[in-house]
């Protein structure tokens, strides 16, 4: 457990370091891409799975998101393309994910973040591609995670 909260707050202090980046640029630290590159899926679960609040979001993650439509629910939803290459770009007016992007390694992790009328998250989602070529889905809702593959 101790080494599990060390590498959380590890991994904390190495984001907040880079800041929120602004702008046009992706996601990523000019100079630490590499290393950032090799965060496992069990660090960005533990990460998301402790962000509560839009704070949260912005002092994790920064403020470098495409603000979206969720396409079910026509709500607000936030998306993270996290570790893309150089000149990745995908964009969507609603919450669908790049699963040719994740397959070719154009980006390594997708986040959304969903929220309801008053502000408040009601679910977040991780798409990751495998070692197998399968896209998964971990979904957090209330803090409940379920993952599953939705493409293969």
């Amino acid at each position: 457990m101790f080494m599990r909260q060390l590498l959380f707050i590890t991994l904390l202090l190495s984001i907040l370091t880079i800041g929120p980046i602004h702008g046009e640029n992706e996601f990523m630290a000019s100079g630490n891409q590499q290393d950032q590159t090799n965060t496992t899926i069990s660090e960005v679960k533990d990460m998301v799975r402790n962000i509560q609040t839009k704070a949260d979001i912005n002092s994790i993650l920064g403020t470098n998101y495409q603000e979206i439509r969720g396409e079910m629910y026509n709500n607000t939803v936030w998306r993270f393309d996290m570790y893309p290459v150089s000149n990745y770009r995908y964009m969507s007016e609603y919450d669908k994910i790049d699963s040719e992007g994740l397959q070719e390694g154009s980006v390594k992790y997708i986040i959304f973040f969903s929220f309801g009328e008053e502000e408040n998250i009601i679910s977040k989602s991780i798409y990751y591609c495998d070692s197998n070529g399968n896209i998964r889905e971990v979904k957090y809702i209330e803090n409940t995670e379920r993952e599953a593959i939705i493409f293969s």
